[in-house]
């Protein structure tokens, strides 16, 4: 018997269309796994759903920091500006559909699965839009990477971002002193954004 090489098998997974009997090999595939391959945090899952950018794999210490500040919620809520929000901060599906306010609750696996799509869609824009992308460390793309999903994918080059900006641009050094100009202050969430603030310098520094 003939063993499928890797790109042969790929291939499956590059045709794959949802048709019936593309379902039916699915699930006959599915049912063969062993239970330690089906479990959510398998090494082959973890390493699937982590996206890779132009400059590496993310960082898994860009992943904590952004699940410690965000929290996990299972059921939709505000963002703080009339968003639908769940899980960890996620406003949108893998099919580019809108979180609603009517969607079901949702468990921490299913949380960390859409984390992880966002975050690969937030550094694949900070890595095309940021200048000198590829030439920074895990922990400077990780601090941008947190710093983009709380502030938005296309702050830099935006309005009202200037100042970071200029020091991404022209001065890496001025970044950490930058960072602690955003954090809406005389607001109920400055306290919050000051420490998020705080961890995501650390972070620039590592």
């Amino acid at each position: 018997m003939t063993l499928l090489t890797q790109k042969e098998f790929e291939n499956f997974f590059t045709y794959f269309n949802l048709e019936i009997h593309q379902q039916e090999g699915v699930k006959i595939l599915y049912e063969a796994l062993p239970e330690h391959l089906k479990q959510q945090d398998s090494d082959w899952v973890n390493t699937y759903r982590t996206p890779k950018g132009r400059a590496g794999t993310i960082p898994q210490a860009a992943v904590d920091l952004i699940k410690e500040f965000e929290g996990f919620r299972s059921a939709v809520y505000d963002d703080g500006v009339g968003v639908a929000t769940i899980g960890y901060g996620a406003t949108f599906y893998e099919n580019g559909n809108k979180v609603a306010w009517s969607d079901p609750p949702i468990t921490q696996a299913r949380g960390e699965q859409l984390l992880r799509y966002h975050l690969g869609y937030f550094w694949g824009i900070q890595a095309s839009t940021i200048p000198r992308w590829g030439e920074m460390t895990d922990g400077q793309r990780g601090c941008l990477l947190s710093f983009s999903f709380n502030c938005g994918a296309h702050f830099y080059g935006a309005s009202g971002f200037y100042t970071i900006t200029r020091c991404l641009k022209e001065d890496w050094g001025g970044v950490p002193d930058a960072l602690m100009l955003y954090v809406n202050p005389g607001t109920a969430v400055e306290a919050g954004l000051r420490r998020r603030r705080a961890a995501e310098i650390e972070l620039w520094k590592s």
